[in-house]
């Protein structure tokens, strides 16, 4: 009898949830922008060690870092970060295998589509002595660009080895939410009897 009722109330939440979620869409395209894709390049240049490099334990070695990543394309800019990054050597099958994974945070200043924005940027990857992979997210920094959203992938080759300059392209998307508010002057206010 429970197995029914619970099937039962699983019938009538199925649609609600399906509805709830329906909405919750439409709200988002009325309230916001379709996405912007775009692409380019961004350079990472170690600049600065903040603290490390210092070993984890046996196998992993941890440094924190600042980095400047220089953004070409339809994200055109720098962004002055702090990178923590943990330098990995593995054996595999009796072979070495050494990598870094990273994730940074910092400021963005520069255009988004030949908009001039600052904003906050956050990413983490993986690299090692060819290649470098990874993503990051933004979001508006100032109250004019606070509904600036966007994110985007990297890979590439590594040009100049793992801790110097390395550029990798990038693609992204990003969106700017639009607040419809209401006009104060179209409500009835008069709340005074005669």
């Amino acid at each position: 009898m429970r197995i029914w009722a619970a099937l039962i109330l699983l019938a009538f939440l199925i649609p609600i949830v399906t509805v709830a979620a329906a909405n919750s869409d439409n709200d988002n395209n009325n309230h916001g922008t379709p996405p912007h894709l775009g692409q380019g390049t961004i350079t990472f240049t170690q600049t600065a060690t903040i603290s490390g490099p210092a070993m984890k334990d046996d196998d992993a070695t941890v440094a924190t870092v600042k980095e400047t990543l220089s953004f070409t394309g339809n994200m055109t800019g720098t962004a002055l970060t702090i990178e923590r990054n943990v330098l990995h050597n593995d054996t595999d099958d009796g072979q070495k295998v050494i990598f870094t994974t990273f994730h940074g945070w910092g400021n963005f200043t520069g255009t988004v589509n030949g908009t001039s924005v600052m904003l906050h940027i956050r990413y983490e990857g993986v690299r090692n002595s060819t290649y470098t992979r990874g993503n990051f997210v933004f979001n508006g920094d100032t109250s004019q660009m606070i509904d600036v959203h966007g994110e985007g992938h990297f890979r590439g080759a590594i040009t100049t080895g793992e801790t110097g300059s390395s550029g990798v392209t990038y693609t992204m998307h990003w969106n700017t939410a639009r607040h419809h508010t209401e006009d104060n002057d179209a409500r009835d206010s008069d709340r005074e009897k005669d």
